[in-house]
C-alpha cells in the first residue's frame, strides 16, 4: 500500500492501482506549447495505468503493521511478501505484454528499473536501492532477457525505436514519482515541500532535457515550473482511505478495521 502518515496519529491508505490510476492522469494530460504530448499516446496511458498492478493480488488480502494500525507500506519489509510479489511481477507484465507489446515492454523496464536504481536516468530525487535476494535477481534476468527480445521484434523497421523507448521509460518514471509526491512523498510540516525532478524530456530529441520544478501555493495547490500540462490549472484526483488511530488485538481485527474504512477521493490542484 501507499502510505501517508499524518501529524494526529492518522494514515492515509491508497492501493498501488489507485496511485497508478494517478499516474495516469498526469500522463494523459502530458504536453503542450513547450512539451511534446507522449507517443503512442493510447500505449503510454495504458502502461501508467497498470505499471504498478502487480501488488493486485496482495492487496486484496493485505497484510496489517498491527503495531501501527494500518496496512503494510509500500516501502516497508513485509513478512512473506516475496514470493508472491514476484509472481505478481510475472502475470502483470504478461497480462500488459498479451494487451499491447509496448506496453509490456514499459511496465517491465518500470519494474526492473526500480531494482537497479530506475537505470540512473534521474539526477533528482536520488533513487532508492536496496540489496537484491537470490530470488529478485533470478526475476530480474527473466524479465530483462523478456525485454530484449520484445524490443528485437518492436525495433524490426523502426530506427528510431531505442531511443524513444528510453524517453518513454523516462516518462513513466516521473509520472510515477509525480503520483508518489500526492500520494506520500510531497509533504512537509506545513503541507507541500518543493521538488524538483531532473532531467525530464520536453520532447523526442535526445536534446531536449529539463528540470521540473515543484512548489507550494499559499491556497494549499502546488505550482510547476516551466508547466508541462495540456490545461491549466490541472486537477487530479487520488482515491484514499483515513484510517485513525487504534489498537488492534490481531491482525484480522486490523485488516477489519481497514476494510470498513469509507474510501474518499482527494483532490489536487496544479498551476502554472
Amino acid at each position: 500500500m501507499v502510505i501517508r502518515e499524518v501529524d494526529d496519529g492518522s494514515t492515509y491508505v491508497s492501493t498501488q492501482e489507485e496511485h497508478a490510476e494517478l499516474s495516469a492522469q498526469f500522463a494523459a494530460h502530458w504536453g503542450n506549447g513547450r512539451f511534446a504530448q507522449l507517443r503512442p499516446y493510447d500505449t503510454m496511458v495504458f502502461a501508467t495505468t497498470y505499471h504498478d498492478s502487480g501488488y493486485r493480488e496482495w492487496e486484496g488480502l493485505p497484510r496489517m503493521n498491527v503495531e501501527k494500525g494500518r496496512p503494510f507500506g509500500h516501502r516497508e519489509r513485509i513478512p512473506g511478501f516475496e514470493a508472491t510479489e514476484l509472481q505478481a511481477y510475472r502475470r502483470n507484465v504478461e497480462w500488459i505484454r498479451g494487451h499491447d507489446l509496448y506496453a509490456g515492454v514499459l511496465v517491465s523496464m518500470h519494474r526492473t528499473g526500480l531494482w537497479r536504481g530506475r537505470y540512473d536516468v534521474l539526477t533528482s530525487p536520488k533513487p532508492r536501492v536496496r540489496d537484491l535476494s537470490t530470488g529478485v535477481q533470478t526475476v530480474l534476468t527473466e524479465l530483462e532477457n523478456q525485454q530484449l527480445q520484445d524490443k528485437a521484434t518492436l525495433a524490426a523497421g523502426n530506427p528510431g525505436f531505442e531511443e524513444d523507448l528510453w524517453i518513454n521509460y523516462r516518462m513513466l518514471q516521473l509520472f510515477d514519482l509525480l503520483s508518489l509526491y500526492f500520494c506520500c512523498d510531497g509533504y512537509g510540516d506545513d503541507g507541500f515541500k518543493e521538488e524538483r525532478l531532473a532531467p525530464i524530456p520536453a520532447g523526442y530529441t535526445p536534446d531536449g532535457s529539463i528540470e521540473l520544478h515543484i512548489a507550494p501555493n499559499a491556497d494549499g495547490s502546488v505550482k510547476m515550473a516551466p508547466y508541462p500540462f495540456d490545461v491549466a490549472p490541472l486537477q487530479v484526483t487520488v482515491r484514499a482511505r483515513r484510517m485513525q488511530p487504534g489498537q488492534y488485538a490481531s491482525e484480522a481485527d486490523c485488516r477489519e478495521a481497514y476494510y470498513k474504512t469509507p474510501a474518499t477521493l482527494l483532490r489536487f490542484d496544479i498551476t502554472d
